[in-house]
């Protein structure tokens, strides 16, 4: 019987199901972390932390080798394999190596790491520049010098050599302004993308260099309250037909991961590239987006209706025109007016143009004209002009206002 019974292995021996403390487990191996010795320096290497692992650097050809080669045998192996004249060199020289390294390094943070607060200035004062709409070259013109100036005369010149750290030269400053409008454009993506609905309003219009720009606005609602924002202004390359609008707004859609379906409204003026039947831009958004409202712009509305405004409001308007354009179209009466202005101690010392084409500027001018209407009566009655009479009239004023 004693063939058929099975003999347990004592603990001596090892069987393949159960192996030995001795061999080696490669897991094990894998997750030992190697910490550098400062007797590696005679093999030319020096350490790195990375993700809280060393990792070894030569410092004759600054190769960052995997932290598993963090034994004596590789590292001797890379300098005799790659740096094979300088093997025999002693500790001495790999000593002067690493000292000429670390000045090296901390040279460059020197000049390269700027101090946090330098930095919110540097970003501070760019964002000041843009909100101004000042040229870029006036912060290393004339903020920065006047900035250490200041500080020099009422804290000294120790202070005024920290002002001078801030970078605000021209390049700089147009980097700020670059990464400031990159940050407020994501931080408006996003408030726009949780807004469950938004209506859009564009306009096209050409600019002084005769270049078509696309202006699109956006409503939206955001922590339960309505916001209004420009989402962009770009230009329109070639034509701006319909389709050409619509691709636009669709490819910036898609770009930034925008869904129509959420659109509830589109307001737009009434050219024919906005409002057309079947080329239009409402048309090709209508052909996929059957539920969206689409509407026209109350400001155009207003600038219609005042081409058919009633005739006796239209001849005062006339009038007015004309009284400005008397002074404004003669330069020496334009400086004789500013003079006046200046000595009556005037809010204003010049009236503004009205021209058709710039419509939105219809009130603005009116109203500077009511402003100043003192002013202008003193003006019209020194140069004996019959424009007079108007300032005379209280139903003229009375309909001006």
């Amino acid at each position: 019987m004693d063939k058929w019974l099975i003999k347990i292995p004592t603990n001596k021996s090892a069987t393949p199901s159960q192996p030995s403390c001795s061999a080696s487990n490669p897991t094990s191996s894998k997750t030992e972390k190697r910490k550098y010795d400062e007797s590696y320096l005679q093999y030319g290497f020096t350490c790195s932390s990375h993700n809280n692992e060393e990792q070894p650097v030569c410092l004759i050809c600054k190769e960052v080798l995997a932290a598993e080669s963090m034994k004596p045998s590789k590292l001797q192996r890379h300098l005799n394999t790659k740096h094979a004249t300088l093997s025999k060199k002693p500790i001495e020289y790999f000593e002067r190596l690493l000292q000429t390294s670390n000045k090296e390094k901390n040279t460059l943070e020197k000049y390269v790491t700027l101090n946090d607060k330098y930095l919110l200035a540097s970003y501070e004062v760019s964002y000041l520049i843009a909100k101004t709409k000042k040229p870029f070259t006036i912060g290393e013109q004339l903020l920065l010098p006047a900035a250490i100036r200041m500080s020099e005369i009422v804290h000294g010149k120790q202070y005024a050599a920290e002002i001078s750290k801030i970078p605000l030269s021209n390049d700089t400053v147009s980097k700020r302004i670059s990464d400031i409008s990159n940050d407020h454009f994501q931080q408006l993506l996003m408030r726009f993308k949780d807004s469950s609905k938004f209506a859009i309003q564009l306009d096209e219009s050409t600019d002084i260099s005769k270049i078509a720009q696309l202006l699109l606005f956006v409503r939206y609602i955001y922590e339960g309250s309505i916001l209004e924002d420009i989402l962009f202004c770009r230009p329109l390359e070639g034509h701006t037909r319909g389709k050409d609008i619509y691709k636009k707004v669709n490819e910036f859609f898609e770009k930034e991961g925008l869904n129509w379906k959420n659109c509830v409204g589109v307001c737009t003026d009434g050219a024919a590239a906005m409002t057309g039947q079947d080329l239009g831009f409402t048309a090709f958004v209508k052909a996929g987006n059957v539920h969206i409202t689409f509407t026209h712009c109350m400001i155009h509305r207003e600038a219609l209706v005042v081409k058919k405004i009633a005739p006796e409001l239209n001849t005062v308007f006339f009038d007015a025109v004309k009284i400005i354009n008397f002074i404004k179209s003669r330069a020496l009466n334009s400086r004789l007016f500013k003079n006046l202005c200046i000595d009556m101690d005037s809010d204003y010392t010049s009236l503004l143009l009205h021209a058709e084409v710039r419509w939105l500027s219809r009130g603005r001018s009116l109203k500077r004209l009511l402003t100043l209407k003192d002013e202008v009566l003193i003006f019209l009655t020194e140069q004996n002009s019959n424009l007079t009479d108007y300032f005379h009239d209280n139903l003229w004023l009375l309909k001006l206002c």
